[in-house]
């Protein structure tokens, strides 16, 4: 299936008709750099061209040689930024940080970053994933939309994505410009795991736009084509892929619409495009008085606390001589050193920052030191908080941990991300009871999202409350029908109660969702093989073999149930394949099919 041309208009056209209603779809991002170019950063090809230049400048005979070996030309020397990246650099790796943190941070939100962020606010389109280090996109939604968004910066922590997303979510698949951003070609070759969990996630339940992204890495790229079947069978959301003026439709993006059930739009850039998007969205952006009534508002309210402490000292023992003299003045400084400190939110996000990275790589002692110091300067920031749970929980001090936990949920009760902290704490230590504990508290504050009933129902499971467990589940699915994995879940706790009708049942609606799961085939089978409905069970391997023909697992279990059933000829030729696939196993197999062979009474 060939990819489908839209016009911008079109498309535009398109995302305002169904952006609401009974059924309304919902879009996430794809940026990649060209999407920063009109903020002052330089797109992958320009800095290729940058250092081309530099490192043919430095030893022409070793940048000849080395373009030779790695057989680069002008036609396809974009398709090699890592490699122009490790050979700049390769000397001091430390330098190629610097220099991307030189270009990056002086750059502003252009106007289509501004309006990306009231669109990710303000309606259900709330992801961005990018290839991007730089941090343009959080910088908009937190100074002109005035949210927080929530910022995965780095493969470790993908698993904050979750089927349920309510605010800004910006996934970092390159990870942050701080978080020891992947230049190299080894990290950029292949999409880490997590990522691709996380991404599964989205694309599920949202349209995909690329936008400056033009595929010359291998790792998203690469993921893209080999799910097109996922694309193609609505499995994933249809992709929409921006390309830049005359940019041609050729090479691994070609390849990939043209066998995702896809779309390709011309347009004339980032900005104009977001910009029509935003328009016919129906957002708007805030006047300047707005802005200016904003700032003046926050201004105000640190000014009128200066002024309530300072009358207040004024005040005390009003009367007193001493309280207008040297002890009062003394008390002012206080107050403007804590104001201060308190205002200078900069140096504590650095803090943070660099705590989050000390965590990350494994250096727990100084992250706590930092933490601590955090919360000694900013008691009521629940974060911080957080971030010391977090450290101690690497440090395996759970029963300390919990009690800092439980500091961040008494200053912020209505975060159910805390509640998931301290879930995953409790869990850790068995404490069940707890655990559950938290979950309904979580599912309180947020009761649509599913993930925290599943979560539930594991624990009632862990008890032996199979009943509990069960209903749980069911809620799960009545707010996220189409996650198999809870069907998949479900079929596994109605077999540990060996009711295997129910369990059919919940793997047949698995598959239903997500037919090409060649493991709830296996699993059916060997409930059907309990049920001695060998024919089912057989038939139920057989799907497994089509969709994985190269798991021997699946033809040893076939061979056995053959075996099991008296049909010694098909036992054989599945035993058989089972060599083909894994010869290592080929003496204990050919034992088997001896025994075979003798039951038979044929002894060759």
């Amino acid at each position: 299936m060939c990819c489908e041309k839209l016009s911008l208009q079109g498309f535009i056209n398109e995302v305002k008709d169904v952006n609401v209603g009974p059924h309304p779809r919902k879009f996430c991002f794809i940026l990649g750099a060209g999407a920063s170019r009109s903020s002052g950063i330089k797109s992958g090809q320009e800095l290729i061209n940058m250092w081309d230049k530099e490192l043919a400048e430095r030893n022409y005979e070793e940048y000849m040689k080395w373009k030779e070996e790695l057989n680069i030309n002008d036609e396809n020397k974009y398709n090699h930024y890592s490699h122009y990246y490790e050979k700049r650099f390769s000397k001091h790796p430390s330098d190629g940080y610097n220099y991307l943190e030189k270009i990056m941070e002086k750059a502003k939100p252009s106007i289509g970053y501004v309006l990306l962020s009231y669109i990710l606010t303000k309606t259900s389109n709330n992801v961005v994933i990018t290839t991007n280090f730089d941090h343009l996109i959080e910088d908009a939604v937190n100074y002109y939309a005035q949210t927080m968004p929530l910022v995965i910066g780095h493969e470790s922590l993908a698993h904050y994505v979750t089927t349920k997303i309510t605010r800004p979510t910006i996934i970092k698949i390159h990870r942050d410009l701080l978080f020891d951003p992947a230049n190299k070609s080894n990290e950029i070759e292949e999409l880490h795991e997590n990522w691709k969990k996380a991404i599964e996630e989205i694309f599920q339940n949202y349209n995909p736009v690329f936008i400056g992204y033009a595929g010359n890495d291998n790792s998203l790229m690469n993921y893209l084509k080999t799910n097109c079947d996922r694309f193609s069978n609505n499995t994933f959301c249809s992709p929409y892929w921006m390309l830049y003026k005359e940019d041609k439709l050729e090479g691994k993006v070609k390849e990939f619409l043209d066998h995702s059930n896809s779309y390709y739009i011309y347009h004339n850039g980032f900005d104009e495009t977001i910009y029509q998007l935003t328009a016919a969205l129906d957002i708007k952006l805030p006047t300047k008085d707005n802005l200016d009534r904003e700032t003046d508002y926050r201004y105000q309210k640190i000014a009128d606390s200066i002024d309530k402490f300072t009358q207040m000292i004024y005040n005390r023992d009003a009367g007193k001589e001493s309280c207008l003299n040297n002890k009062n003045k003394e008390e002012i400084e206080n107050i403007n050193s804590a104001v201060l400190k308190i205002t200078s939110q900069i140096e504590a996000q650095n803090k943070f920052r660099e705590a989050t990275t000390l965590l990350i790589e494994g250096h727990h002692e100084h992250a706590l030191n930092i933490s601590n110091e955090l919360i000694e300067n900013y008691p009521q920031n629940a974060r911080y908080y957080i971030l010391k749970t977090n450290v101690l929980e690497h440090m395996n001090k759970y029963e300390e941990a919990i009690k800092v936990c439980k500091k961040a949920i008494k200053i912020d009760s209505e975060n159910d991300s805390y509640y998931a902290v301290l879930i995953g704490l409790y869990d850790s230590t068995k404490n069940y009871d707890k655990a559950i504990e938290a979950c309904c508290k979580a599912i309180e504050i947020v009761p649509e999202n599913d993930g925290y009933y599943a979560i539930l129902a594991s624990f009632y499971e862990e008890m032996g409350n199979y009943d509990k467990a069960i209903e749980t589940y069911h809620k799960a699915i009545e707010i996220a029908p189409e996650n198999d994995s809870y069907y998949h879940d479900l079929g596994d706790l109605y077999e540990e109660v060996e009711n295997h009708d129910k369990a059919i049942e919940a793997y047949c609606k698995a598959i239903e969702i997500a037919p090409e799961n060649d493991n709830y085939y296996a699993v059916l089978a060997n409930i059907y093989e309990k049920k001695r409905n060998y024919d089912k069970a057989i038939e139920a391997y057989h799907k497994a073999i089509k969709i994985s023909p190269k798991d021997d697992i699946y033809y040893s279990d076939l061979a056995d149930l053959y075996k099991k059933i008296g049909n010694y000829n098909k036992a054989i030729e599945a035993y058989h394949k089972v060599i083909e696939i894994k010869p290592e196993m080929k003496i204990i197999i050919e034992s088997i099919i001896k025994q075979i062979y003798r039951n038979m009474g044929d002894e060759e």
